[in-house]
């Protein structure tokens, strides 16, 4: 079986999809949608891919089984919806919506339709975090105790991150969506406790560029999250992640290497080369063709999507936030 798939957006993010995803065993793009013309046809033209500018003929499309969806995030739950009650498949880009109840429609429509719906959480498919959750899962660090996830960078990005209306916040919901998805991924547990600070540093941004995350998970472990996007110079990127446990500890330097201790011994694995968005993209297909739930499901989107939102609400009032189990 092959997947014939649909592409909506073709910004940044869609560019790295598209580098892996003709790769990928089993899968063709079939089109590729923007309201943008130039943008679709820069990102399908060299790939000899067809190009639209309206996302309801592509859902229109019989042929096509499945959609992609890299659009601003305030446009998530509506393509999601419509793309579910066309009955296509959908691989979505994190954050999943800009609200609970926009994420609570988007899973109704996925479950009235029985399609497969799947976040983009490329972390999880990243070899130096797949080690460290091997390591954990067979217990080399013990009990966990502590996780500090630290996100830092600076750059150019589209200038729509920065606007509530169309963000629906700012670095806590991009590159915070990431990390809460990985921290409870890796620790096995539920994040149940937030306290946050937040707080933007330029005044022509109304959503925080800069987030300080204190965590307490189900298993009892504590964590924090650290956030930080104020220049629009090139700085370099940082995301470690450092995870305790009473026997062991785990250091991720991510995009480059793992290294573990215990009282026995100490060793770090480099990563050479990796291919992240084509394990992901192949998982989605996997799911489909072997008609299974994929490994990250809407309500993982929807789950770090709360975090974000207990976050904000923890700065806003000054106080814990606690979050169901």
């Amino acid at each position: 079986m092959s997947v014939r798939l649909g592409v909506l957006g073709a910004g940044i993010i869609a560019k790295s999809f598209m580098d892996e995803a003709p790769h990928v065993p089993d899968l063709e793009v079939a089109v590729i949608c923007d309201i943008v013309e130039d943008a679709a046809r820069a990102l399908a033209e060299p790939r000899n891919i067809p190009t639209t500018t309206d996302f309801r003929a592509v859902l229109a499309d019989e042929t096509i089984d499945a959609i992609y969806i890299a659009l601003p995030h305030h446009l998530h739950a509506e393509a999601t919806i419509a793309a579910a009650e066309a009955g296509k498949h959908i691989l979505l880009e994190k954050p999943m919506a800009n609200s609970l109840e926009e994420a609570d429609r988007m899973l109704a429509a996925q479950r009235r339709a029985g399609i497969k719906l799947m976040i983009g959480f490329t972390h999880r498919f990243h070899s130096e975090l797949e080690t460290a959750k091997r390591l954990i899962d067979a217990g080399e660090l013990g009990q966990l105790t502590l996780a500090v996830d630290v996100m830092t960078t600076g750059g150019v990005i589209p200038s729509w991150f920065w606007r509530k209306s169309e963000a629906g916040g700012g670095v806590l919901h991009v590159n915070g969506a990431h990390s809460f998805d990985r921290l409870r991924w890796l620790m096995g547990a539920e994040i149940v406790e937030v306290f946050a600070y937040v707080e933007s540093y330029d005044s022509r941004k109304t959503v925080e560029d800069s987030a300080v995350v204190a965590l307490r998970f189900a298993n009892g472990a504590m964590g924090t999250t650290v956030h930080n996007w104020v220049t629009d110079i090139g700085v370099p990127f940082k995301c470690d992640l450092d995870i305790h446990g009473t026997e062991g500890a785990i250091r991720i330097d991510t995009w480059n290497s793992v290294e573990f201790s215990n009282a026995r011994h100490t060793w770090r694995q480099r990563r050479e080369r990796d291919d992240m968005f084509a394990k992901e993209i192949g998982e989605f297909v996997s799911a489909i063709v072997e008609d299974r739930e994929p490994c990250v499901t809407g309500e993982d989107g929807r789950r770090s999507l709360a975090c974000v939102l207990a976050a904000y609400e923890s700065a806003r009032t000054g106080k814990l936030v606690r979050l169901d189990k």
